[in-house]
């Protein structure tokens, strides 16, 4: 899961001073405009450190007629403490192993050092295809697959991290989709092979092209879109015979309206694979932070996907995603109908809009089910997340 929160809330003025680590979301200028009087994205702490009472800041606020300010908060959220808090309360609960997971970022990552100098590299397919079969088997387990997604540890590993997270999220949603629609479970571990190799044929392409934080251009746009038929390239020549993963591989960047590259199909015309790596994709994709953007929540990027089924995405895999998810993800800020905030640990099965909630008061932590009859008078007034 990844770990960093943000979230934005509206505050009385009267009480700003009890969050020094709260940023205000816009400047305030003063009456005439001339002059910002409280700059934004700056910690409370340090506007009033220079000041020579910390009132003074609310008496500067107020003397505009300023009664409520919209703040910025960091929600930390520590993933160990909330995977044992779910355990306690959970036996069935489940992540993919770390070790398994870290393994595979090593071995990808060795992947892609090895075709940056060398563009004729064959990867050894045999080993990529015991990891797809061990990550197979720890997706049919896991129980909660947002907590299984990992961070890059740094700007350098962030392909191979998100080719792992792509992998576990398609393997989870073929898992699903095998329920819902009768596919063959074969088409778990082809999915998760796919993740893992689709974006192989970037380690081909100039660095400065796939990070240019502006707009690229026509020839540049051509380059980036020729990745995935680089990908498909480098793993038939590594001996991927399969045609439903060389062809999910090809169709990643298909979308369900025929907006998509490289040729333009549409709805059941893509190929599953295709159409399930496009969500997972996405998804990840949203929600990490890279030079050229920055990371939206799991509740944003979760938006996005669903006001794009029938467009951009097959409506099957969206409707697998949001039964997975539920309507909060895991991950997403929340305000909930007694003003406490918290954070969704993880979804309860079955049920789209009660998931189990984490709550940090002072030093102390729990999880609370929204869905138990101890909890029955509170629910979820709205997400927070940006």
């Amino acid at each position: 899961m990844k770990r960093t929160r943000k979230y934005r809330k509206m505050v009385p003025v009267k009480e700003v001073l009890q969050h020094p680590k709260a940023c205000f979301v816009q400047n305030i200028f003063t009456p005439n405009g001339s002059a910002v009087l409280v700059p934004n994205k700056v910690p409370i702490c340090d506007l009033v450190a220079s000041l020579p009472e910390p009132e003074r800041l609310i008496r500067s606020l107020e003397s505009q007629g300023i009664r409520e300010v919209e703040l910025e908060f960091r929600h930390p959220l520590d993933v160990q403490k909330t995977k044992a808090l779910l355990e306690e309360i959970d036996s069935s609960f489940r992540v993919v192993d770390a070790q398994l997971s870290s393994q595979v970022v090593e071995d990808l990552s060795d992947i892609y050092s090895r075709l940056t100098i060398d563009q004729k590299f064959h990867f050894p397919r045999g080993e990529v295809e015991r990891l797809g079969g061990m990550l197979a088997e720890e997706v049919g387990k896991a129980t909660h697959i947002l907590m299984s997604l990992v961070n890059p540890e740094t700007a350098d590993t962030y392909t191979q991290t998100h080719s792992l997270n792509v992998s576990l999220l398609s393997g989870y949603l073929a898992k699903r989709l095998c329920e819902l629609k009768g596919f063959h479970p074969s088409l778990v571990e082809k999915a998760i092979q796919a993740g893992l190799l689709f974006d192989l044929g970037k380690a081909t392409l100039p660095r400065e092209i796939l990070e240019k934080p502006e707009p690229l251009g026509a020839e540049e746009l051509r380059i980036v879109r020729s990745h995935p038929a680089e990908s498909v390239r480098i793993a038939r020549a590594s001996g991927v015979s399969d045609p439903d993963i060389l062809e999910g591989i090809l169709h990643h960047h298909e979308r369900w309206d025929g907006s998509g590259y490289p040729d333009g199909l549409t709805e059941k015309k893509i190929p599953v694979i295709a159409r399930i790596l496009a969500v997972a994709d996405t998804f990840d994709a949203m929600t990490s932070q890279r030079v050229y953007k920055n990371a939206v929540s799991s509740k944003v990027s979760f938006n996005f996907i669903m006001s794009a089924n029938e467009t951009h995405f097959d409506p099957d895999v969206c409707r697998v995603f949001l039964s997975g998810m539920g309507i909060y993800p895991p991950g997403c800020v929340v305000e909930l109908s007694d003003g406490t905030v918290g954070t969704v640990a993880a979804s309860t099965e079955g049920n789209l809009l009660q998931p189990k909630i984490l709550l940090q008061e002072g030093d102390q932590t729990r999880i609370i089910e929204l869905c138990r009859e101890a909890h029955r008078n509170l629910f979820i007034k709205r997400a927070l997340d940006v």
